[in-house]
């Protein structure tokens, strides 16, 4: 579509479409097609004569004249002395303006040909008419009858045309707007908070009331009846949706609003097309604009006005099915005439992405979508230019989408363009897309290292891109060491990534431990940029394991031969490991030689054993630039021969208290003759009775006091030559009994004994108390009576336990006894248990009984 610029002042860009097949509304890039400055001080009122292609411009109370131009708004003339022309409507044939005249009282007719007044119709003084319709075959005024709001008609085809009121409003106090439409005539009112609405049927010319009602809050910016008559229409600029009513009751119309962009979007002036579609102005934000209805009830299009926020009733289409009309004032007061030509045509909107990356030499698709409110034109062909070079133009599919596949050899910005030419359902549309070709970057991430060992250092990494695909069979990775303790850099042998993940491995073998720094890079491509990473490694050295194959056992004097490794090979040449041994003639200045190490960490060690027993061999390596320093040892019995050692003592059992004479003997041995005696009392700890060298006969003798059984351990500790050599030796030692008799009454003799004396009627208490301690253990009594020169038992009692304090007592009952003599004692019986005395008979304790 061609634009024309008809003001210096006015923006000039494409009109937004419409479309009649989708809901919802969305944000237009389309302005007026043309615009062009009014010369107006007020406005009132638009109308369009399309046929004799002229616009007529009314400028309310106050005015003196109706403004004429051009459909392009370029100015023809001003109609003077139509004092006050508000209202404005043109007769069926079109050969006739009428216009109210709210300043004269009247209705004036104006011919459309010659731009004259050809008859007035006068209202009534004070009428004050502000709205003129044509229907019926009559011309309907909006005025006021004693300054009450009335509708009036008039007949211009009569022969005395005369203006006379039809229906008086009693409760609106100013004159209402009138609509028609079908035959219906509906007048308004704004009052107070409420806007009241009238509907007639006109049809035969006279006005039949259908209903009288308040609707809504006002104040009213625009009121139209539909085609068919069935519903009125209500804008007011404190709502943000345009309402509808039924003319026959004024209850709500289905649908009963059409949504105007959210508040405050204020919409401010309304116009019907013969077709039906609904054109709104509205006051939103910063970007005023006409909505655009078309059968449903969410606007289909919306086009921009910057030419300033639409006047109220300031909409009108034009004759040709097509043109939108409109007035606007910008914030200095200044009125603007808005044509859209095409605002029923579809929006369309293309839209241009890239899919994936655009890299050099690789085939990119751009990935695009027309869409649009309707049916999207499927098959059409788009233009497609790269910095204006044209390429193969690109098909819409069903689905509204389309793309584009090129391919670039250099990196770079490039400007690629889409058009759509348009058809007689939708707007031309142009998208661009400027475009980075360049190479993807990469990186080599950072590894995941599997050893860092002298001799053995492995890790892992991957070299990945931002689109996820493998690098073809070849790619390579350069690969350098730096030791940051010599600072000294080596080049070591290129890797390759694996195709299938993208992984490398790098292995190295550095000489030594330390910390080092190996550099990945990645050199780049015609695809891909180059990337590097610096992995920083902690070589350890090795922790060496040293085991020793050594025997058990030796035969003193004879070559000895056994082995070992150091682990972690291999090793330097040059290397040696220090052996000492210890033995029993060198047990604090070991004899030491160095063995050399194999490069695979092998080591022999080669030894004469000259002095017998434990000898130990100590192996130790000092650690190399790999290595961390190791050691072990192992123990070999050399062989000694034998000698007999013996333990004898001059008693096997003791009293309690008693000294044991012990003597130790020791055979032939080499060049030690010390032996110790041992004493481990039963209970007791083993605790040292002597410690010498023998005699010339081979003894060494000790004393020893006894107080519990007691074994004797004679010990060598070997020689040279000679191993260690024991014997043991157990006495046993009895306890100590403390006996008493109790309740006699003196005491006699009979030889060398003394007697105690007792009455016949007393039974005699014996008593005995042990040594050690054995309370709760075992204690006997057994009696004796001397007859026929011998003495002869009685009784042996049970055994009595023994209370705390280790004492027993019983009491004697004897027969016959007066004149008698008698003996008693206590034995102490030692149970099972005990393992520290053994049982013991305490001394004989004589009595004899008198009367």
């Amino acid at each position: 579509m061609r634009l024309k610029q008809v003001s210096v002042t006015a923006a000039i860009s494409v009109v937004a479409g419409l479309t009649t097949a989708t809901v919802g509304l969305t944000g237009s890039a389309a302005w007026a097609d043309s615009t062009a400055a009014l010369p107006l001080s007020h406005y009132a009122h638009l109308l369009v004569d399309t046929a004799h292609q002229h616009l007529f411009f009314s400028q309310g109370a106050g005015s003196t004249g109706i403004v004429v131009t051009d459909l392009a708004g370029d100015p023809v003339t001003t109609l003077t002395g139509e004092q006050g022309a508000t209202g404005l409507a043109l007769s069926p044939d079109g050969s006739t303006l009428y216009a109210a005249l709210a300043d004269g009282d009247a209705v004036a007719a104006i011919d459309t040909a010659t731009l004259t007044e050809s008859a007035r119709y006068a209202t009534g003084t004070g009428s004050g008419p502000v709205s003129v319709a044509v229907a019926g075959g009559k011309v309907w005024y909006g005025g006021t009858v004693d300054g009450r709001g009335a509708v009036g008609s008039v007949d211009p085809a009569a022969a005395e045309p005369v203006a006379t009121p039809q229906s008086v409003m009693a409760n609106w106090p100013s004159a209402p707007q009138l609509a028609t439409g079908g035959g219906v005539l509906a007048a308004e009112e704004t009052g107070p908070g409420t806007t009241d609405v009238a509907t007639f049927d006109v049809s035969s010319g006279a006005a039949t009331a259908l209903t009288h009602m308040g609707v809504s809050g006002g104040p009213t910016t625009g009121f139209r009846v539909t085609g068919d008559g069935k519903k009125v229409l209500l804008a007011t600029s404190s709502d943000n949706v345009l309402r509808a009513y039924r003319t026959a009751d004024m209850e709500t119309a289905n649908p009963s609003v059409y949504y105007v962009g959210g508040t405050p979007s204020a919409p401010n002036s309304l116009t019907l097309d013969t077709d039906g579609t609904i054109a709104v102005g509205s006051t939103e934000g910063s970007a005023p604009g006409v909505y655009l209805y078309a059968g449903s009830q969410l606007a289909e299009n919306y086009v921009r006005l910057p030419s300033g926020t639409p006047a109220p009733d300031g909409l009108m289409w034009g004759g040709d099915g097509g043109t939108l009309y409109g007035v606007t004032q910008d914030a200095s007061g200044a009125y603007t005439l808005n044509v859209l030509s095409a605002p029923k045509l579809t929006d369309t909107q293309l839209a241009l992405n890239l899919s994936g990356y655009a890299v050099p030499t690789r085939q990119f698709t751009l990935d695009g979508s027309l869409t649009t409110k309707g049916f999207v034109p499927a098959g059409a062909e788009l233009q497609v230019t790269r910095d204006g070079t044209e390429l193969p133009d690109a098909t819409v599919g069903a689905d509204g989408t389309f793309s584009i596949t090129d391919t670039r050899t250099d990196e770079g910005t490039y400007s690629y363009q889409v058009s759509y030419a348009g058809d007689a359902a939708h707007r031309a549309a142009t998208t661009s897309l400027k475009l980075g070709v360049s190479r993807l970057p990469t990186n080599v991430d950072y590894p995941v290292v599997s050893s860092a060992k002298p001799h053995s250092v492995v890790f892992t990494g991957s070299l990945s891109s931002v689109d996820f695909r493998t690098f073809p069979q070849g790619t390579g990775l350069q690969v350098s060491r730096t030791n940051e303790d010599t600072h000294e850099t080596v080049q070591l042998p290129s890797v390759t990534v694996d195709p299938a993940t993208s992984e490398y491995t790098v292995t190295d073998a550095p000489d030594t431990a330390g910390r080092f720094t190996y550099r990945v890079s990645f050199a780049g491509d015609a695809e891909y940029q180059p990337s590097a990473n610096e992995p920083s490694l902690i070589v350890s050295p090795y922790t060496p394991a040293l085991t020793l194959k050594a025997p058990a056992t030796a035969t003193r004097a004879a070559a000895l031969t056994f082995g070992g490794t150091l682990g972690d090979a291999p090793y330097p040449a040059g290397e040696t490991v220090a052996v000492s041994r210890t033995d029993p003639a060198h047990t604090t200045t070991p004899v030491t030689w160095a063995v050399p190490v194999g490069a695979d960490g092998k080591i022999s060690v080669k030894d004469t054993p000259a002095v017998g027993g434990a000898n130990t061999y100590t192996v130790s390596y000092p650690g190399d630039a790999a290595h961390q320093a190791a050691g072990a040892s192992a123990t070999v019995q050399v062989s000694r021969a034998a000698t007999a050692v013996s333990v004898t003592s001059n008693e096997s059992t003791y009293t309690y208290g008693a000294t044991a004479a012990v003597t130790a003997h020791l055979g032939t041995t080499y060049n030690s003759r010390t032996v110790s005696i041992w004493a481990t009392p039963a209970g007791g700890k083993k605790t040292l009775v002597k410690t010498a060298a023998v005699d010339s006969k081979g003894d060494l003798r000790a004393t020893y006091r006894l107080t519990r059984n007691t074994t004797f351990t004679a010990s060598f500790g070997g020689d040279y030559r000679y191993a260690p050599a024991t014997a043991t030796h157990a006495v046993h030692d009895r306890v100590n009994i403390a006996e008493k008799l109790g309740s006699y009454y003196t005491s006699t003799k009979y030889g060398p004994v003394t007697y105690r004396v007792y009455h016949h009627t007393v039974k005699p208490q014996v008593s005995g108390t042990v040594t050690p301690d054995k309370s709760g253990q075992c204690m006997r009594f057994q009696a004796q009576e001397y007859y026929n020169k011998a003495w002869h038992t009685l009784t042996t009692s049970s055994c009595f336990s023994m209370a705390a304090g280790s004492v027993g007592a019983t009491h004697l009952s004897l027969t016959n006894a007066v004149g008698q003599k008698f003996r008693v004692r206590t034995e102490y019986v030692a149970g099972a248990k005990d393992t520290t005395n053994v049982s013991t008979w305490g001394g004989w304790l004589y009595l004899t009984v008198r009367t």
